[in-house]
C-alpha cells in the first residue's frame, strides 16, 4: 500500500464521504492505550485512514483533523505523542506558518512532527526550518512512516527517561546539600556554643589549682585537677580546630603573610600552646640558619606547627623524642615534625589528613578524630604548599610540609616600611 496525495479512498475500501467510516477527531483504540493519541492533520480524512493503520500498527490511538483551525485548537491543551502533518493542509493557509505556532508552544516544542509532502525542495526546507523533525516525499509507504514514527517515539522516550534521571538526581543533590548545611550548621552551633563553657571550665580548673599550690593541698589532687585542665584544653583545641576546617573549606578563614624572623621561636610558641605532656617527652628545635626567616601566616603557621606536636605527643610514648627541623632547598622551605611514636599503617598515609577517616584510639588510649591534621593540610595548602607523612608501624612518623618562596612576593617587610 502507498501513501499517496491524491489516494481519496483507503486501500482497504473505507469511503470517507460514509458516516461510518473515520473522520475528524476519530480516535481508535490501541494496544497502548496509557500513551496520548498520535495527531493526524490531513486535508482529506481518507487519506488520514491509511495513517492511522501506521500508528495503529505501533500501539497508538490516533486523532484525525481535517483543518488548521481545529488542529491549533486542539493542540492548546492536548500533548500528542507525535504529529503527522499533511503539507497539503499546510499550503491552505499560506498567511500563518503553522509549524513555527506549534513550536512555540511549549509542551509541543519536542514532540516528534512529520511532514508529508510532494517532492518539492523548497517545501522541504521551509519545514524543516519552521520545526519539522523530517520530511517524506509522497507516495511513501507505510513501512517508511511507521520505521521514523519508531525512531522518534523511542528517542522522545529515552530523552524523557534522562530528563527524569536528571531531575531525580538535581533533586538528590539539592537534598544532599540542604542536609550538609544542616548539619553544618548544626555542628557550628555546638561548637561555637561548646567553646564559652570550657573556657569557664579551664579557668576554674586554673584557680582551683592556684589555691591549692597556695594552700599547700594534696598533691594528688592538684595532679588530678591538671588532668582535667589539660583535658579542657584538648577539648578547647578540637572545637577551635572543628570552626576553623570549616571556615577553610567556605574561603572564609583570614591569611595575613607576613616575615617571621625565627621559626625556631614561632615553633617554641607553638609547643607551649601544647594541652599536656610536653614536659614528659625531650623535644629539639634543628632549624638550618637560612631557613630561621620565613614568609608565612603567623597564627596560621603557629596553629599548624603547634597540631602536628601534639599529634607526635598523642602518639609517643612517655620518654619519646620530638623534634622539629626546617632546611631551606630548590625555592622553599620544608618544615618537618619527626617522632619516634607508633608510627601508622601504609595503608592509611593517603587518607590521614581527612577529617574523620583516620580516627583511632591513641597509645593513651585517647580518641583522635584527625580534625588537627586536617587544619594542617588546609592550612599549609592556603600558603600554597604541600604536606605528607612518613611513617612505618613501630618506627615513628615524620609529618613534613613545604612553604613556598613565591609566598614572599605578596608580602611587605614592615622594617623596610619603616625606613622608607
Amino acid at each position: 500500500m502507498m501513501l499517496g496525495m491524491d489516494a481519496h479512498r483507503d486501500p482497504s475500501g473505507s469511503d470517507p464521504n460514509d458516516p461510518g467510516s473515520p473522520g475528524p477527531g476519530d480516535r481508535r483504540p490501541a494496544a497502548n492505550g496509557a500513551a496520548s493519541p498520535i495527531v493526524l492533520a490531513v486535508a482529506d480524512a481518507g487519506r488520514g485512514q491509511g495513517l492511522a493503520r501506521v500508528t495503529d500498527a505501533l500501539g497508538y490511538r490516533s486523532e484525525t483533523f481535517t483543518d488548521i483551525e481545529s488542529l491549533l485548537y486542539h493542540t492548546r491543551g492536548a500533548v500528542p505523542s507525535a504529529m503527522l502533518i499533511e503539507q497539503a493542509l499546510l499550503d491552505s493557509v499560506p498567511q500563518l506558518d503553522v509549524l513555527v505556532l506549534l513550536r512555540r508552544r511549549k509542551p509541543l516544542a519536542d514532540v516528534p512532527l512529520i511532514v508529508l509532502g510532494a517532492d518539492d525542495s523548497d517545501r522541504h526546507v521551509k519545514a524543516v526550518e519552521s520545526g519539522a523533525d523530517a520530511y517524506l516525499t509522497v507516495p511513501t509507504r507505510p513501512a517508511v512512516v511507521r520505521a521514523h514514527l519508531t525512531r522518534m517515539l523511542d528517542r522522545r522516550q529515552r530523552d524523557r527517561q534522562l530528563r527524569t534521571a536528571l531531575e531525580r538526581a538535581r533533586d538528590f543533590e539539592q537534598a544532599y546539600k540542604d542536609a550538609e548545611r544542616v548539619k553544618d550548621d548544626l555542628t557550628h552551633m555546638l561548637v561555637h556554643d561548646l567553646k564559652s563553657p570550657i573556657a569557664s571550665v579551664m579557668g576554674l580548673l586554673d584557680h582551683s589549682i592556684e589555691m591549692m599550690g597556695d594552700d599547700g593541698g594534696d598533691a594528688g589532687i592538684a595532679e588530678l585537677l591538671s588532668l582535667a585542665r589539660n583535658e579542657s584544653q584538648h577539648l578547647l583545641n578540637l572545637a577551635a580546630n572543628i570552626l576553623d576546617v570549616r571556615k577553610m573549606k567556605e574561603g572564609h578563614m583570614p591569611y595575613e603573610p607576613a616575615w617571621i624572623d625565627s621559626l625556631t621561636a614561632l615553633a617554641k610558641e607553638a609547643l607551649s600552646d601544647v594541652a599536656g605532656g610536653p614536659k614528659e617527652r625531650n623535644f629539639g628545635f634543628l632549624v638550618r640558619p637560612e631557613a630561621e626567616r620565613v614568609a608565612a601566616d603567623p597564627g596560621l603557621l603557629r596553629r599548624i606547627l603547634a597540631n602536628l606536636l601534639a599529634n607526635a605527643i598523642k602518639h609517643t610514648r612517655r620518654g619519646g623524642y620530638i623534634d622539629v627541623r626546617a632546611w631551606r632547598e630548590d625555592g622553599r622551605v620544608t618544615v618537618s615534625v619527626r617522632d619516634d611514636g607508633e608510627g601508622i599503617p601504609e595503608a592509611d598515609h593517603k587518607r590521614i589528613f581527612n577529617a574523620f577517616e583516620q580516627s583511632r584510639h591513641t597509645i593513651h588510649d585517647r580518641y583522635d578524630t584527625g580534625m588537627g591534621l586536617t587544619f594542617c593540610k588546609l592550612a599549609v595548602e592556603k600558603h600554597g604548599g604541600e604536606i605528607w607523612v612518613e611513617s612505618k608501624p613501630n618506627q615513628g612518623s615524620t609529618f613534613g610540609f613545604t612553604l613556598p618562596d613565591a609566598v614572599a612576593d605578596d608580602v611587605v617587610d614592615a622594617t623596610a616600611v619603616e625606613l622608607v
